[in-house]
């Protein structure tokens, strides 16, 4: 799609104030923040079909919708609040996949595991040890501490320590809540617009279609967002090195600029084109 730059300047702006499109819904749900004792709200827009054009195709088997809990907004969760509970706190004792030692495996990043992120199967520091995993933080046992030597450069200037990126406190506060809302929209900016809908393409197959306006919370919310940055780092990063990974930007980037100038020469008039503002973790 293309936008304007004005169009695209009210998109970013809305974007910085975190009325971001949640990456997986149908088209799309619009997220507003609220402090204190708010949650935020949400517009969901359901496709009005699984195809745009299921009625012009013989029918077809499908799974189940998953089901999905009526919106609650959980109590404070006090273990959160002991800086060891990152390290300490109980991971992979229930039917989540997950272990602290390593770097993500096959088995953690299965598309059935993801899904228990979105629905809350997983616990918040589970879900959020898959994402630091996939970042590139490593667990040292010994030392009971996540060192950084294999974490994205950008993002590991950025946090030397891995963040909540879920809010595990669940106190919804701005004083207790901001660290965990930038660190969010902070992994959310690092996906690239055209793999914003993760979800949507991995996990539609297993019946999930998204949240309606009665089902979401800051938390609900919140896992979404982690669990379409771990699909987005299966499909596109991972098994890569980072210049390796710099080579493929480079030349992604080269053939886009080529595109552009074809464009040119033709005739279309592209200085008013707005760009997504992309923070990458590379």
């Amino acid at each position: 799609m293309k936008l304007t730059a004005a169009t695209g300047l009210l998109w970013y702006i809305a974007f910085q104030c975190n009325e971001v499109v949640v990456n997986s819904f149908s088209p799309q749900t619009i997220l507003s923040p609220s402090w204190g004792n708010s949650m935020r709200s949400a517009t969901t827009l359901r496709e009005s079909a699984d195809d745009d054009n299921a009625a012009d195709t013989p029918a077809r088997s499908a799974p189940p919708p998953v089901k999905i809990d009526p919106a609650i907004l959980l109590q404070p969760f006090l273990p959160a609040v002991d800086p060891m509970f990152k390290v300490r706190g109980p991971v992979g004792e229930e039917d989540f996949i997950i272990s602290r030692t390593g770097g993500p495996t096959d088995a953690e990043l299965t598309n059935e595991n993801i899904l228990k992120i979105v629905l809350s199967e997983s616990s918040d520091l589970e879900a959020n040890t898959l994402c630091w995993k996939c970042l590139g933080y490593r667990f040292d046992e010994e030392n009971e501490r996540w060192t950084t030597e294999e974490v994205f450069p950008k993002w590991r200037d950025q946090y030397p320590e891995p963040p909540d990126f879920i809010g595990m406190q669940r106190i919804y506060s701005k004083e207790v809540d901001q660290p965990s809302l930038t660190s969010n929209r902070a992994l959310t900016s690092s996906i690239p617009v055209e793999h914003k809908q993760m979800l949507k393409v991995q996990l539609k197959p297993l019946g999930f279609k998204g949240f309606q306006f009665s089902e979401l919370t800051p938390n609900k919310t919140r896992r979404a967002q982690v669990a379409n940055w771990i699909l987005f780092f299966r499909e596109e990063l991972m098994g890569y090195t980072v210049e390796e990974l710099r080579e493929r930007r480079r030349l992604k980037r080269e053939a886009e600029e080529a595109e552009k100038q074809r464009l040119r020469e033709q005739g279309e008039n592209l200085d008013d084109e707005w760009q997504y503002p992309l923070k990458e973790v590379l």
